[in-house]
């Protein structure tokens, strides 16, 4: 019997070993690996920008529970905290998903325009923010970044400064927040629903090679001037199936086709991403 128990003994401690091994291999490929991933969480925008355990959350859909059990398949089972959230703008679709968040994970800062909207979704985001005491809310423009610690920096780009746009109280789409992604290369460029009329103004921009096409491709985003001037390789629609607006518009997608840049649809491709160490590489995660 003693003899048994040794035997089991060891057993257990040479599993458990090997399971501690397997999870430093894992903790050590990923951690030197940046992901940028549009998930499919339906009619709605959430973009994930990890490293190892870094995250930068951008919107987050339309349904906390969807968004939840796409984010427990991108952030390890022990990593609780997500280290910054950017909510573009205060649609439904973009920020509903975002209470559930604050309400599962720890998040050290989100970044949030200065539009407010009179809905019940917006109000308990805002509710959710004054209880997480750990979360500090900055309302943000042009000219701040975040760089990752193995290499990859966001910039936002837009609202061009700290003022309320024109027109944004009534239409908040003219004040998404717009940022940039470097990495490996490549340039990402995630502008929320911002209209063309806005894009169309970024004349400075640096050529962009990958594009989440805003307002999730309506006719009134991403103009000719704008996609010519950035001239992106892969333009990415975040939309759902068969949603009632016709996202994205055949208008929009004829643009993008006349630039010869590769497609992905989130209706049709399932949550798509960008793997990148020393080039970025994408992944079809149906």
């Amino acid at each position: 019997m003693k003899y048994r128990k040794i035997i089991y003994s060891g057993f257990v401690f040479a599993i458990v070993s090997a399971l501690i091994c397997l999870a430093i291999l894992f903790y050590i490929s990923h951690s030197s690996l940046t992901k940028i991933t549009f998930l499919d969480v339906g009619q709605g925008d959430a973009i994930l920008i990890s490293q190892g355990n870094n995250q930068i959350l951008i919107d987050g859909g339309p349904d906390g529970t969807i968004l939840l059990e796409k984010l427990g398949k991108e952030i390890p089972f022990w990593d609780r905290q997500i280290e910054l959230i950017i909510a573009t703008h205060p649609d439904k679709d973009h920020i509903d998903g975002l209470v559930d968040v604050l309400k599962t994970y720890q998040v050290s800062h989100f970044w949030q325009g200065k539009n407010i909207r009179d809905t019940d979704v917006f109000q308990a985001l805002q509710r959710e923010l004054q209880n997480s005491s750990e979360t500090k809310v900055t309302n943000i423009f042009a000219g701040t970044k975040v760089n990752f610690p193995k290499g990859g920096e966001l910039k936002v780009i837009y609202p061009f400064g700290d003022e309320i746009i024109e027109g944004s109280d009534d239409d908040v789409n003219l004040a998404s927040i717009a940022t940039t992604f470097q990495i490996s290369g490549e340039i990402f460029y995630f502008g929320g629903d911002l209209a063309s009329e806005k894009e169309d103004e970024f004349t400075a921009l640096e050529e962009v090679t990958i594009l989440k096409a805003s307002h999730h491709g309506s006719k009134n985003s991403s103009s000719n001037f704008f996609l010519n001037e950035l001239s992106p390789t892969d333009v990415i629609f975040s939309t759902g199936k068969e949603n009632r607006y016709g996202h994205p518009s055949e208008e929009t997608l004829e643009r993008v086709e006349n630039i010869s840049a590769r497609i992905f649809r989130t209706d049709e491709d399932g949550t798509i991403s960008y793997e990148c160490r020393e080039k970025c590489v994408v992944v079809l995660e149906k």
